[in-house]
Order: structure tokens, then sequence, then C-alpha cells
């Protein structure tokens, strides 16, 4: 049995479903007018300093606080984040993970009027996902057109829903008064059962009323009261919960009786009076790192935000003294979606400080449904200009570029922390734009490079070429960037016709459509001007394809401004990074003349790993391109990488590789600088494993092969976790002048390595002992010298120290494995078809896609590196219409009793699902179902009190519908040995 990193432990009630708490609330209808508002039914000051409840201040009751952290995976445990509030203290939540489960909203009578009223700090609107607002109260059922809810809808517009069963009436808020981002609102909202009204109240003002039924409202008792998180959120990816709030929360109180205008006034100033100062203080909406401290695989000195999730780093941008870049982000939590520009300055592009996101989906704005990709440039006097890519679903064709400016001539903040879109595009992709041998594909124009030269500004544009039969694509021909030139930002801009594009049917590598092309002069060894540029670009497909968001190919070549095209030296495309990590390029011209490509780090995670670690992805390190005197490219990180070294663990001169593993003994570290200079004298293989374990237990090795003239890297053994990415990945690099120059820079989860100046791989490794922070050095054959070695601890790349990684203790290893747990042997040996169609040899497979959406992510394990799993969809089988029951063998718990195992497929837990069942009696002690996607994800079982029974596993698919089948893969079962 593998040791394993310790996970979230679920319920082992059967199906681990979560019970709703029961309510009494009583409801009844009333006679007379109503009253005006009454002392709280329910109330929840959130004046916590600690712990993961919210205390409800009528009964007492304390309500359970979720929280990712709470039972945190890869980090301590940590509770949720509070912050000062208009008066105590305040709850953060943040947008995907932090809500409340209440006990109801007391002894309301809805008959006789409510009102809600509550103080929110927004940090992010969410984009309305299915329709559906952010909650920030509700106890509803949407479907059954009952009970209440309070929320935002897109752009932090106020909602108030009340269901009368018949109706589920809804009042919205003036759009043009929404609850501002970054500052304390005050909200009320009022059902007056007199006046048959729905009222809205902002800081004691009207801004919203609707007309109510002549009847009385339908509470919804069944439901949970959340707070923070609405009642039938949609799932995402099968992990994250959408209509989620985001922001801090202070003081929601629910009442009986309804709220009229003099009232809403006179209540809001007495609040504000009995303010200090009489006024409302400034909310503390900064994200603090401190949130990931102990992560051990977070990295400490690469950028990346504070919070969520990133895409590529883009538009890097110099000016008065400072480097800015920007980025991809959703500020509501670790997944794609809701694309806003986050933004952080250095003044050596390496130790960074966050500022307030950039730029964020405006109804007013070229990109009212997300942000995407863009560039930078100085223009004069008035400082660096943002061009984005606009999404506006509205539009026939969604994307087109827009332009942003900041407030620096008015303001003077050379860290442009303020920035304004314009709401008019700069470009867009008409039909039928000629393009080459086809036109551009208008559904994908994205991803504007701009840059100014000899007062000329050029702009190029990701696309693809295509034709046409109508509004159908007919054919595809390959991946473009369309060139435009303007004499201003604003432009006019003229369209030029394509830079340079790829024929699918010779040269398939760079894809369908070109995404974030970058075109920069490529200076020479000494910084001199060549002539030659570098043509950077990221390949995309309309469908799956297993080689998308893992490469970045280039071409060197010559940069034609008369003819406006790129005339490559080669035909074919080069990878610029021989990992499967690098990808997103980026890039500028620093004011001493280099050419700099900035990059994300794509950390290849699953959406649950995500989930579970609150963050999503990073920057890599940025690297100086040149041309070397051969006609290369010369690829190193840049010079201020040196920045960031501490203390030096190790320097090593002119000695055998024996010696240099003496003295590395001493040395360790998940935070390092490697630079070695090796003369292989007859080696065939220099290998440098690091984070490597005494044992050999855990290690990730990159070698070169003098035989193969190849540079490797080895993630076999890099992690003992299956749920993390392995395999092999290299390329070919020749020898300089007969040695092998290496520089490493591993950053907890980021592994970064150059080799002769000449090519890197950028790759993730994630260990799980505490003792993988070895380094060892080996030559196979000949007699290998060092010429020297360096080694460096390495500093964060924020104001705060870099925090030590936390892991668990170790699992029990004196246990057996269920037999054929991985299906390794790629049948179903040592399980049993009960009964049925569905399950049989066939379905056990090592495919890593189902053909039509993406990764299932199966375990991979060096017993198992082809990762056997058991796909539930048989095509040949009968697919979805097929049932069956299948069974392992029947096997003593041991151990600790804890059960994990990876489950996907159909989300039905009565006739679908895995089974952890005791053999006495048939009872099952545990079970799972899927989430209605095919991407797997990790499930636990805790039975350590069924420790010494006997148990075997259950995997059943009684659904033959839609979505009726069930994938299973790496069952552990800690089995007690005869």
């Amino acid at each position: 049995m593998r040791r394993r990193t310790a996970l979230r432990v679920v319920s082992a009630a059967v199906g681990g479903a979560v019970v709703p708490l029961s309510f009494a609330p009583a409801f009844a209808a009333t006679g007379g007018r109503p009253e005006g508002p009454q002392k709280p039914t329910a109330r929840w000051d959130f004046d916590e300093r600690s712990g993961a409840v919210a205390r409800e201040a009528v009964s007492g009751s304390a309500a359970p606080v979720d929280y990712v952290f709470n039972d945190a995976r890869y980090k301590p445990d940590s509770d949720p984040v509070r912050r000062r509030g208009v008066q105590g203290r305040a709850l953060y939540f943040d947008g995907y993970s932090t809500y409340v489960t209440a006990e109801g909203p007391g002894k309301l009578h809805l008959a006789g009027g409510m009102t809600i009223d509550v103080w929110i700090a927004p940090y992010a609107y969410e984009h309305g996902i299915d329709g559906k607002p952010q909650a920030l109260v509700n106890q509803h059922d949407p479907g059954a057109r009952t009970g209440f809810l309070l929320g935002l809808r897109r752009f932090g517009q106020i909602v108030f829903q009340l269901g009368f069963g018949t109706d589920l009436v809804e009042v919205k808020g003036d759009p043009g008064r929404p609850a501002a981002k970054g500052r304390w609102s005050h909200v009320a909202a009022t059902y007056d059962p007199a006046a048959h009204q729905l009222r809205l109240y902002l800081d004691g003002r009207l801004i919203g009323t609707t007309v109510t039924p002549d009847k009385a409202p339908e509470p919804a008792p069944g439901e949970p009261l959340l707070i923070g998180k609405h009642n039938r959120p949609t799932l995402l990816n099968g992990e994250f919960h959408a209509n989620m709030y985001m922001g801090l929360m202070d003081s929601l109180a629910i009442r009986p009786g309804a709220l009229d205008d003099a009232t809403a006034q006179r209540e809001h100033a007495e609040k504000i009076a009995a303010l200090p100062g009489h006024r409302v203080p400034r909310p503390d909406l900064t994200h603090h790192r401190s949130r990931f401290d102990g992560d051990r695989h977070r990295p400490q000195f690469h950028m990346l935000p504070p919070w969520h999730w990133m895409n590529e780093p883009h538009a890097p941008v110099y000016f008065k003294g400072k480097y800015h870049i920007f980025y991809q982000h959703d500020p509501l939590g670790p997944f794609w979606g809701q694309i806003h520009w986050g933004h952080a300055v250095s003044t050596d592009m390496v130790h960074w400080r966050d500022l307030p996101i950039a730029l964020a989906p405006a109804a007013d704005s070229a990109g009212p449904d997300g942000i995407w990709s863009g560039s930078a440039c100085v223009d004069g006097d008035r400082g660096p200009v943002l061009f984005f890519t606009g999404g506006d679903d509205r539009l026939p064709y969604r994307q087109r570029t827009g332009i942003a400016v900041s407030t620096y001539q008015t303001d003077g903040d050379t860290d442009l922390p303020t920035w304004t879109m314009r709401s008019e595009p700069v470009t867009e992709a008409p039909a039928n734009l000629p393009a080459g041998p086809g036109t551009a594909w208008a559904e994908n124009f994205r991803d504007p490079f701009v840059w100014e030269e000899d007062g000329l500004w050029y702009q190029l544009v990701g696309s693809g070429i295509v034709d046409y039969d109508g509004a159908q694509v007919t054919r595809k021909h390959g991946g473009t960037a369309l060139l435009y030139t303007a004499r201003r930002p604003e432009g006019p801009w003229t369209y030029r016709g394509p830079l340079h594009w790829n024929d699918l049917a010779k040269v398939p590598e760079p894809g369908e459509v070109w995404e974030l092309p970058v075109l920069l002069p490529l200076p020479g060894p000494r910084g001199r001007r060549t002539g030659k540029h570098i043509l950077l670009i990221c390949p995309w497909w309309e469908g799956f394809n297993p080689n998308a968001v893992k490469h970045t190919y280039y071409w060197i070549g010559t940069f034609d401004k008369r003819e406006h095209r790129f005339v490559p030296d080669h035909e074919k495309p080069r990878e610029f990074d021989f990992g499967e990590h690098f990808t997103g390029p980026s890039g500028f011209v620093t004011p001493d003349g280099r050419s700099v490509v900035f990059s994300i780090t794509q950390d290849r995670r699953t959406e649950q790993q995500h989930a579970q670690s609150g963050w999503a992805h990073n920057a890599g390190m940025p690297v100086s391109v040149s041309l070397r005197q051969d006609g290369t490219l010369g690829v190193e990180p840049i010079a201020e990488a040196a920045g960031l070294r501490g203390t030096r663990l190790a320097r090593v001169r002119h000695t055998s590789v024996a010696e240099v593993n003496r003295r590395l003994a001493a040395v360790s570290g998940d935070l390092l600088d490697i630079h070695a200079v090796i003369e292989p004298r007859g080696a065939q293989t220099i290998t440098l494993a690091v984070r490597a374990c005494a044992d050999g237990t855990e290690e990730t090795l990159l070698t070169y092969d003098t035989d193969e003239r190849r540079f490797l890297i080895d993630r076999g053994r890099s992690s003992l976790d299956p749920d993390v990415r392995k395999g092999v990945h290299g390329g070919s690099v020749e020898l300089d002048g007969g040695r092998l120059t290496l520089r490493v820079l591993l950053d907890r989860s980021m592994l970064e390595a150059y080799v002769n100046g000449t090519n890197s791989i950028t790759s993730r490794i994630y260990p799980t002992r505490e003792d993988a922070t070895g380094l060892r050095l080996a030559a196979d054959g000949g007699s290998a010298r060092v010429v020297s070695l360096d080694v460096w601890r390495m500093n964060g790349a924020y104001d705060t120290p870099a925090a030590p990684a936390a892991y668990d203790p170790p699992r029990p290893a004196d246990v057996d494995a269920l037999p054929n747990h991985d299906f390794a042997t790629g049948d179903l040996t040592g399980w049993t078809i009960v009964s049925g169609t569905t399950f049989s040899d066939a379905n056990v497979t090592t495919r890593t896609d189902w053909g039509w959406g993406g990764p299932f992510y199966q375990a991979e394990t060096e017993a198992d590196p082809t990762g056997h799993h058991l796909w539930g969809f048989n095509p040949a089988g009968g697919g979805d219409g097929a049932t069956g029951v299948l069974r392992s063998a029947t096997v003593v718990l041991g151990g600790d009793g804890v059960i994990d195992l990876l489950v996907s497929g159909g989300n039905d837990p009565d006739r679908l699902y895995a089974a952890a069942v005791r053999a006495s009696d048939g009872k099952v002690l545990a079970k799972t179902t899927g989430r209605s996607t095919e991407q797997y994800r990790r499930v636990v079982f805790d039975l350590s009190a069924h420790v010494g029974d006997r148990i075997y596993i259950e995997v059943v698919d009684q659904a033959d519908g839609g979505w009726g089948h069930i994938n299973v893969a790496d069952v552990n079962v800690p089995v007690r040995r005869p």
C-alpha cells in the first residue's frame, strides 16, 4: 500500500450526502395591516474573531461556516477570513468556498411582511451564470417558486426575490446604483403586503419596486437558509458552485414587518450616526497571501496572484522606473471564467507588489463578458495604453479588441492603479475579411499584441484562416496573426493582411488558430541589433486536442515592414520549451534593449485539486531571448533572477561527481537556484536528481544523454500522489564546447531547467514527502568532471518571507492492497461481474480522454504508469444503456480504515455508485456517485470504525439514460495482512 497524502475525509454515511438542518420557522397568515419593521427574528453580526462558526444572535445558535481551509489538504488548517466590519468584525466570503448554513429565519410570518438588511462590500461581481444571482442570503426553491433570496445580478445590480407558489417575483434595483465594489453599502429589501410591493433600498434610498400577487407568500422551510451561497447553484466543471458572493458581509438581519421610505432613510441615518466619526469605514478587501502559508506546492519566488485563478501574464510594460505586468484572473475562485485583468508592479521583474484589479467586465465597455488577453505600450506623456480582447456575447462575432488608459495624467501615480476602458472597440473582424488563401476566422479574433516603431503603431491579432459557406466553416487552412497599423492608439487602424500563417496540411503543429502572437526583435550576443525577429504563438484547436495548452512555437525570421509580412528562416516551427507546462507567451523590449518573454506555467492539476488548494497556475520566470552566433535562439532567465538569491548552500570547483555528492549530502531545499558546468568526458548520461528522498522513493531526474544529444526530465517518481501528472519529456540539445551548462530554478512544485543557454524544460512536480528535498548528481560511464556547481537558497518574490512547506504524516504502510485495485492488469482480474453487461474487460482502458471533451486525469503510479482505469461508458457494450454490478475481492479492512478512490461519470446516488460494503450482512457502509463529468475526482471514506470487518467494493450501474454510466480508478483499500 502506498503512503498517501492526507485527503479531505467524506462522511461515511451512505451517499456522503449533506442532510439539511431541520428548520422550524413559524410561517402563518396574519390578518390586519402589517406593522413597520420589528425586532429581528434572526441576526448574524459576524463578530467572531476565530473559528468556523457564525453565531445567530437571537437564538444564540452557532451556524457552521464552510471554508476550503477548515480542513485543508495541502496546507495547515486555517479559519475563514475575517476583517474589520462596519461595526465590529465582518466575514470575508471568498466567492467559491465560503458560506454559512443557518437554522432558518426564526419565527417569521411572511404574510405580515418581511425585511432583510445587511452591510456588504463586494470585491467582484459574478457573470450571472445560468441567469442566477449571486446569493447574499436565501432560503428558496426556485422550481417551486417559494421562499426568498436577496442577491446581486451582473455588475452589482441588487435584486430581491419572493415566492408565492405560482410566481417567483423579483424586484431589481436601479442598474445605475449597484452595490459598488470596494465600499460598504447598506442594502435593505422589504415585502409590503398592504401595498402588494417588493422594495429595495440602498443606503436608505429607494432604488426599485415591483408589484406582488394578491396572496400570501409561500416559504421554503425544507430548504437550508444559506448566507453567501445560492440554494440551487450551478455546478461548474463538476467541482465548483457558482452564484456565490465574494466580498465582506456584516450585520445581516431578518425582521418581520415592512420598511417604508421614511423609515429606511431614518434607520440608515441612525446607523451612520452611531459609527465613529459618523462615517462608514473603508473596507479592507485586500487578498493576503498569508492565507496560503504552509502550502507545500505553491511557488514562492514566481509571480502569481494573491488568490484564486490566473492564466497568462501579459502586457508587460516599463514606465517611470517600474515594470508592470497584467494577467488573466478569475477573482471568484480557482477556476476559469469571469476574466479580469490582475495587475502587479516591480522595479526589477522578480520582486512584485500586488495592485488592485486593473480591468473588469463592465456593461459600458467593449468587454462586458470578459476582458481577455492583450498587451501594453507607452503612449508618450499619458503613459501606458492597454489593448485587450473584449468579450461580448450579444455580438455574432463575440471577440474584438479594446483599449484602456490609466489616470496617470491626472493623479501622477506611477503605480498606475486605476484604469478606464473605452466603450468603443479598436478593431473588429468583419465577415469575409480577406486573409491569404481564405478569410479570417471572425469568431476567433483575439489577443492583440501592439508596439510602436518610428511613429507608427502596429497591432497583431490572433486568428485563423478558413473558407465559409454562408456562416458555416467549410475548410480550415491554419492559424495566423492579422496585422493592422495606425498613427495613434485609438486608430483608425488599417488592415494589412496576415503577418504569417501555417498550412495545416504541411505544418499542423501551430493549430487551427494562433493565440497570443508575439513579435520581438532578437538582439545579438552583446545586445547588438541583428535585423532578425522571433514570432511566438500558442496553437489552438476548435475541438479537443491532446496538444492543446501544452506548447509554444516560434519562428526566427525577418519582419518586412514594407510588405507587412514576416519571412521565416525555417518553414517548420520550433518548440520553445521541451516541457508540457510553458505556454501563454507575452513579451516586450526593456529599456536596455533586451527582448524579454513572460509566460504562464500551467499546473496541470485537476479541478478538484484546484478547489482544494484555492489557487491555480503561476507565471514562469521571465526569460531573455537572443540570436546566437550560430543563428539559433538563445534562452536564459533574466539576469535579475539572481537578485532573488539568498544564502549560498554550496560552491564546488573542478572536482569529481563523487566529491560533489559528498558536498551535496548537507544541501537540501525546495526553493533553490542551481548552476552547474560539467564536462561529460565519455559519460553516456549526466543526471541531476532534485526534490529527492534519500531512498529514491520520490525524485525528479534531469538527464543529458550524450549519445542521443537529448535533454530530458523524468517525473516518473516525482510524486507518490497518483493524481499528479507524470511522464518523460525532452528534446535535442547540443553540448556547448564539449560542456554541459545547466541552470535549475526550483520553487516548490515549479521546476525550470535551462541547458547551454539554448533550451529549457518547464515542468511541475508535487512531492508528498517532507524529506523530498535532496540533490544528487550521477554520471553513467566515463569520467565526468564538474567544472563548477553552485546552489543558493532563494528568497520570496513578495514582501513576506517564504513560509516553510507543511506536510502530512505518512499513512500506515503495514498493509496490503486490494487485488488489482488499479486495474493495472488491463482487465477485470480480481473483480467479479455480479450481473449485467455494462462491465467487462473491454471497459478497462488507458485512454487519457473520452474523445469529445477533455482528459480523464486517471491515476498515474510507478506500478501503473500508463494509467489503467474502468470506463463505464463502453461504446461496444451498450454505452449508457447497459447496466450491471461489479464486485471486488472480499478483504479484511486494516490500517487506519480510510479508503480512497477515483470516481466520475453520471450523478445518481441511488442507481449509479461505487460503495464499500460489509460482507457479513451486505450493508453499504459508504458510497459515492459521479458529478456528470468524465474527469475523475478523489473521494475518501473514513471507515476507521470498521477496521477488522470483511468488506468489498461494489460498482453499481442501474441507470440507462443520459450519463447512465460510472467510471472508477485507483481504489485504495488498506488490507490487513494475514
